[in-house]
């Protein structure tokens, strides 16, 4: 029988021969990474770390927009370079038309007509208002900071067709910027529950080409094809994300075919993964910082709103000096060579320099905080800082909040990024240089969320990726945003308040010329700047891989070279481009099988049948002879 099965074995391999490896090529195309025997089309790719929710109400990682991406409809999507998509049936975003009043405080949207959910019902301008409204009602971590301008409740005109008003005139909701970042979310779900946050959305009823139908935490994310989308036709059946505790299982994992896709923190581990065969690499540029932030006083700051002072930072940074000398004892330009191996550039300001044309601002001349110890031990003298005991360490001056105090700061790095754990050697032999001593701790980005809300830290290591409209990342730092009391998320983990600066946040969205907008945005940068409350590292590259000999069609957003995966919008165009090697080109389809007419597939299969079966029959004769 081991001879006949050879022989048999044989035929097959000559079949294969004949139609020029695409066997091969099926193969891969529906196993997709280690997944599956059956005929689905499975991609799947992975990353360090864990969602902080798959709910767009509660949500605020970098990676659960790769989820929500390919579920949601934006009302205005934006394309290729933060580009506005057009208003018409073919674009990605819900909105048709876009109607403004002549004193800019009134805005009309027209939606499609032609969008369902994936559970077969149809999403209308009830669902829209009934998003924003919720965002807005139930303060939504990132949702809800694009609708402050909005005066009241988003009103329903008709099926297709919603309307607001603002409370002063603004160019912001006209559609000519990339801005509104809101889910359009499925009314007759969300409204079910008291507490819309607290949902897991595990599975979820989805608008875009995938839905979210399986989460394992610490394992994995499944997504599938949403059976009423009516856009392109991806290729791929399903999406597959895995999470990894580490760059190294992940390295190996790509190299073994076990994931087709990875994204890596460590520029060591991706010049590993540059030299595996048939794996394709991209450095990519997107909007993207890492910074040390400070507790600039969540436990002195004074009542203000829903904020109550909490939480035991160290007093000494509530003053400016103090700050500022970190950001002169901090070397951008060491760690983005050193770390990050030449790929990152050296970080000065909040808003990077990929964003909308004309947003960012850049200290020069005697504006930049250089890399200077000796500068910054001076600054300190002169303020008090002294080290009265000989120690290396500096304590709190007298007629301070705390006199004597030392300067001994906690500062906490997050495991799943170990170049923020590697920059925390460096930073912490450079503060005690100045004479501030460090305490380093590497935890989990869960932990350290809570340890932000709670005030109990005096300096921590994390990042941000702002939308390209400038905005949303100048809003994380008013005071309102602030985490209110010690246990809500806040998106202004610095605790940075400044009522001028929050004066010409407001300003900035009311300039109705674009000129005039910028110079406010470009005076606000420079506020932060010099207020410290980040000390801004470097503007963070992509690491992204894939096996090149498994797919092709990645749509970078922006291009040439920026992130593979995530549109920055609606449902990402990627996602029904992308294909195995070898499906050929045309907008998806995902019972594709390499390429191959479906005549030739008929046409192969018998010959499978005809070449087969004389083996076995010789095989059979030669096996009766030989008894």
């Amino acid at each position: 029988m081991r001879h006949s099965k050879a022989k048999l074995a044989i035929a097959f391999a000559l079949v294969g021969a004949l139609a020029s490896g695409a066997f091969a090529t099926v193969a891969l195309a529906q196993e997709g990474g280690g997944g599956g025997g059956d005929e689905s089309v499975r991609f799947t790719w992975a990353s360090t770390g864990e969602p902080s929710s798959l709910n767009p109400m509660s949500g605020y990682l970098a990676l659960d927009f790769y989820f929500w991406t390919p579920s949601y409809h934006l009302l205005v999507d934006w394309g290729q370079d933060f580009g506005v998509e057009p208003f018409d049936s073919e674009g990605s975003g819900l909105a048709t038309d876009i109607q403004v009043s002549d004193d800019l405080m009134e805005y009309t949207y027209t939606i499609r007509d032609d969008v369902m959910w994936s559970d077969g019902t149809p999403l209308t301008a009830e669902d829209v208002a009934f998003t924003l409204n919720l965002y807005k009602g139930n303060h939504a971590y990132l949702p809800q900071n694009y609708l402050t301008l909005i005066d009241g409740q988003v009103e329903v005109v008709d099926d297709y067709t919603v309307r607001w008003r603002t409370k002063e005139p603004t160019s912001l909701y006209s559609g000519q910027a990339a801005y509104m970042y809101d889910y359009i979310l499925p009314k007759h779900i969300f409204e079910e529950f008291e507490k819309p946050k607290q949902f897991e959305n595990v599975p979820n009823v989805a608008s875009g080409p995938f839905m979210i139908t399986e989460y394992e935490v610490g394992q994995f994310v499944r997504m599938e094809q949403n059976p009423e989308w009516t856009g392109p036709e991806p290729y791929v059946d399903e999406i597959v994300w895995r999470a990894f505790k580490n760059d190294d299982a992940m390295v190996e994992a790509l190299r073994q075919g076990e994931i087709d896709f990875a994204y890596f923190t460590s520029p060591n581990i991706f010049n590993t993964a540059a030299e595996l065969e048939n794996v394709e690499t991209m450095v990519g540029s997107t909007p993207s910082f890492s910074e040390i932030g400070m507790n600039t006083g969540s436990a002195y700051q004074e009542p203000d709103g829903a904020f109550v002072p909490h939480g035991d930072g160290h007093p000494a940074l509530t003053d400016v000096n103090v700050r500022r000398a970190i950001r002169m004892a901090i070397d951008s330009e060491q760690l983005a060579e050193s770390i990050m191996l030449g790929y990152a550039e050296p970080g000065t300001t909040i808003i990077p320099p990929v964003s909308v044309e004309g947003a960012r601002w850049e200290p020069t001349g005697d504006e930049l905080m250089e890399f200077d110890l000796e500068a910054a031990k001076a600054l300190l003298e002169e303020n008090g800082y002294v080290d009265s005991d000989g120690d290396g360490v500096r304590e709190m001056p007298e007629g301070s909040l705390d006199p004597g105090r030392p300067l001994e700061f906690r500062y906490y790095a997050r495991t799943s990024e170990q170049v923020t754990v590697d920059a925390a050697e460096f930073i912490s032999e450079w503060l005690a240089e100045i004479g501030i001593a460090t305490n380093v701790e590497a935890i989990s980005s869960g932990r350290l969320g809570d340890i932000i809300n709670e005030g109990t830290y005096e300096l921590f290591s994390w990042g941000w990726i702002p939308d390209p409209d400038p905005d949303s990342a100048l809003d994380w730092f008013t005071c309102d945003q602030r985490p209110p009391d010690g246990k809500t998320y806040g998106n202004n983990d610095s605790y940075y308040c400044n009522p001028e600066y929050d004066r010409l946040f407001d300003e900035q969205r009311r300039a109705l010329d674009p000129e005039e907008r910028w110079d406010i945005v470009h005076e606000m940068q420079r506020i932060y700047y010099n207020d410290a409350a980040y000390a801004v590292m470097w503007y963070e590259p992509l690491f992204a891989a894939w096996r090149s000999d498994r797919w092709t069609g990645f749509v970078p957003q922006p291009t040439p070279e920026g992130d593979p995966l995530e549109g920055w919008g609606g449902p990402a165009e990627v996602w029904w481009k992308l294909r195995p090697v070898g499906a050929g080109g045309g907008t998806g389809g995902g019972s594709d099988t390499g390429g191959i007419p479906a005549v030739v597939w008929v046409i192969l299969a018998g010959v499978v049948v005809i070449v087969a079966g004389l083996l076995v029959f010789r095989s059979r004769r030669a096996t009766e002879d030989e008894v």
